[in-house]
């Protein structure tokens, strides 16, 4: 330790003028370094039980905090922020340059909950808004600002979401609504006008041709019945000029006997019944003595009827070419009317999502007016701090004091590494390992006592140099600002 003492008192002039110069630089640095003022809001977001499902809650942590970044940052909204608490009033900057200071001033951190996976839309637990800024006062009206705007906005932006689904769900609606009658209407003409070569038809038109068929074969029947008929008129005509005709009695008789047994076979409605009853009226009234007169009236009704049989039979045929060509028709038909269906069931399927949707959009419209959806709640506003953010004063004084003492001992000691003397019996002993005998102070000359008063003048001069520079650096002398210090993109931000 003496030979330590000992060492600094030989090299204090050089230890003290490193001392001071390093003072002075860490002083000036710490001077020159800005004063930036740091003040944070925290947002939580409030979930309730009924949550709704909008398009942003259902995001991940990140990427909402993300979104929430985005609108914050956009040019439109900065501006808005500048003109509303007068940032960069006096600042020279260009418009870009004071968004692009406002934006790198501000940091939007999310805080996510415990337990939750990342990818969860539950992850989020709250926002963490800071702002940069000169002064305390601003870079906490800073925060609070962006803090409001999270808080405020958010309601009126969801809002306006859902009442511009609405307005959509509601357009597209009624815009599906309109195709969805039209193409209704197209699917009931078409049906109508093929209605015999529809897919649910074919079973109908095929009872339809068994029973046409059937038609056919009773009217061939009664064709063949009335012609039967129609023969032995005329035989019994022909007849009736040979030989005397039978008593009108007999004649009455035998139209009794023959309309009996025709209600017994026939229906009540049939041509055979009707002609029976006006031979058998004619007969009653007289009519049967002139025999050749009712033979031709008899004759005249067979071929009435005959004709309308025929008429009958003719219209069964062309019913029955029309189900043929229907039938051919029903491949065409069904699948054209399949292609209608299928739009119609894309129709109302669209119809049924956007219905849905509508639904869903209204609900959340619902929980909104009752407060019952997720939104932001200010938990901390953020108030002025108290001290710089980016400079500790007292600790960078010590830490430059203690790195100019530590330099100045080192290069005291280098130098006497570089020119080893022994000066003392001491050092003697311990490098000869003998001690001597005797030992004669050393007596100063008057060179010595000039130099060493030069000495200690330069040390008094370095040292009130010193004090007098470094309350200079430190704005402590009267006239005398302290160095300007460092531009930083907070300036002009209050």
């Amino acid at each position: 330790m003496q030979d330590l003492i000992s060492m600094v008192w030989r090299r204090l002039p050089l230890v003290l003028t490193i001392l001071v110069l390093g003072v002075l630089i860490s002083f000036y640095l710490i001077t020159s370094s800005p004063r930036v003022y740091e003040a944070s809001a925290v947002i939580q977001l409030d979930m309730p039980a009924a949550i709704d499902q909008g398009s942003d809650s259902s995001l991940p942590a990140s990427r909402r905090v993300q979104l929430i970044e985005q609108r914050l940052m956009a040019r439109a909204n900065l501006r808005e922020v500048i003109e509303r608490l007068g940032l960069f009033a006096d600042s020279p900057l260009s418009e870009t340059e004071k968004l692009g200071a406002l934006r790198s001033s501000t940091r939007i951190e999310s805080i996510t909950a415990p337990g939750v996976s990342v990818d969860s839309r539950m992850s989020l637990a709250a926002i963490v808004i800071t702002a940069q800024a000169e002064t305390p006062a601003m870079a906490a009206a800073l925060a609070n600002d962006f803090a409001n705007s999270v808080v405020n906005r958010d309601r009126e932006n969801r809002q306006l979401r859902i009442l511009e689904s609405q307005e959509y769900l509601r357009n597209e609606e009624a815009r599906l609504n309109e195709q969805l009658s039209v193409q209704e209407r197209k699917v009931v003409e078409f049906s109508a006008r093929n209605e015999d070569s529809l897919p649910t038809s074919q079973e109908f038109l095929q009872t339809e041709l068994a029973q046409l068929t059937e038609m056919e074969t009773t009217l061939d029947r009664d064709v063949m019945t009335l012609q039967r008929e129609r023969l032995s008129l005329e035989a019994g005509g022909t007849a009736s000029e040979a030989r005397p005709s039978a008593s009108l009695v007999q004649q009455i008789r035998s139209a009794e006997i023959e309309l009996a047994q025709a209600r017994r076979t026939l229906s009540p409605n049939h041509p055979e019944i009707k002609r029976l009853e006006e031979i058998l009226d004619r007969l009653n009234s007289g009519g049967g003595s002139g025999g050749s007169d009712v033979i031709r009236r008899q004759a005249e009704l067979i071929d009435a009827q005959l004709a309308k049989l025929n008429e009958q039979k003719a219209g069964i045929a062309a019913r029955r070419v029309e189900i043929d060509r229907a039938r051919a028709r029903a491949p065409e038909v069904t699948r054209e009317l399949e292609a209608m269906n299928r739009q119609q069931r894309r129709l109302q399927d669209r119809y049924n999502e956007i219905s849905r949707q509508l639904a869903q959009v209204e609900t959340q419209q619902m929980l909104m007016e009752n407060d019952q959806t997720e939104r932001f709640v200010l938990l901390e506003r953020a108030l002025p701090p108290e001290y710089p953010a980016m400079s500790n004063r007292k600790k960078s004084a010590v830490m430059g004091v203690g790195g100019s003492m530590a330099l100045a001992l080192t290069v005291a000691f280098v130098l006497e590494l570089l020119n080893p003397v022994l000066r003392r019996s001491d050092q003697f002993a311990r490098a000869t390992g003998t001690r001597p005998v005797i030992s004669l102070p050393y007596r100063l000359s008057s060179a010595d006592l000039r130099a060493r008063r030069l000495r200690n003048i330069y040390m008094v001069a370095l040292l009130v140099l010193g004090a007098l520079v470094a309350l200079w650096l430190i704005g402590k002398i009267p006239g005398l600002p302290s160095p300007g210090v460092v531009s930083m993109p907070t300036d002009g931000m209050g």
